[in-house]
């Protein structure tokens, strides 16, 4: 799979067709979000039948809290806390890719983890309902036709700071670290409400992700959507990014600015 010339295209669906997919089509899209789950126990969830999910989750659930009407519903699900939802957000990015190769449409939905609504997806009421899509066909032809824009990003000299909190690096400074290109599709990178609550520090021969503390919508879904989009832009330029997980003591801490939090930690 090409990621990056699937983040300069890939954008929200919020129309669909009727039209069912193919069943074989919906679970190869699955089985990619269940590779990109091999280090946690979740799980994923296919609702075939739009027409059923719609009925429970009308008037509950949506898009900026409209809801979308769709063939085909996909949800994560499990237990655990901030690396729980961090992945399940790293799995539906990665399905929602899957789907865009098969030149399908999605939309990412929220949905409440309430007992209620667990029991009328029939989802175990034990485990947390972490991220939620739709997927279907794209809708548009001569009387509906998709003219929506991509969302507007901030720059790759703005989402990044070299060597200090604060101080953003020309795009040539960038190019002299081998990575102005990988930020530069990392900005295209979901967030709610577009607000992208993240910047990355390239310092010491490390990237580290700081997320704003204070960010009052779901942190932990951007999160795994950011994350997602750095280190599938590093894979297509020939890095092998992941995050170390190393234990963030005092000083990396204090390399971060006030009013964020350390959320990943990469080496270079």
């Amino acid at each position: 799979m090409n990621y990056i010339n699937i983040m300069k295209e890939i954008k929200t669906t919020r129309d669909f067709k009727s039209t069912t997919v193919k069943r074989e089509i919906l679970d190869k899209i699955v089985n990619e979000g269940k590779a990109s789950l091999t280090d946690i126990e979740l799980e994923i969830v296919l609702f075939e039948d739009g027409k059923k999910a719609k009925e429970n989750l009308q008037g509950k659930a949506g898009y900026f809290g409209k809801f979308i009407e769709s063939p085909h519903y996909i949800a994560v699900i499990g237990n655990g806390g901030q690396k729980a939802k961090e992945k399940a957000a790293y799995a539906i990015e990665t399905m929602r890719f899957a789907a865009h190769a098969e030149n399908l449409g999605t939309c990412w939905i929220t949905v409440p983890d309430t007992d209620e609504i667990k029991n009328d997806l029939s989802i175990d009421i034990s485990k947390n309902l972490l991220a939620f899509m739709a997927v279907g066909i794209r809708y548009s032809g001569i009387f509906k036709k998709d003219i929506q824009e991509k969302a507007f990003r901030q720059g790759a000299t703005e989402i990044a700071y070299l060597d200090t909190w604060g101080h953003n690096p020309s795009w040539e400074k960038l190019e002299q670290r081998g990575l102005a290109d990988i930020f530069y599709f990392t900005r295209f990178a979901p967030s709610w409400g577009n607000r992208q609550p993240w910047k990355f520090l390239v310092a010491n021969e490390k990237v580290i992700l700081g997320v704003k503390k204070d960010y009052k919508e779901d942190l932990e879904l951007d999160t795994g959507i950011v994350k997602f989009y750095f280190e599938k832009s590093c894979i297509d330029h020939g890095i092998n990014a992941v995050d170390s997980n190393e234990t963030i003591n005092e000083d990396i801490a204090a390399m971060i600015g006030e009013g964020y939090e350390v959320r990943g930690i990469y080496t270079l």
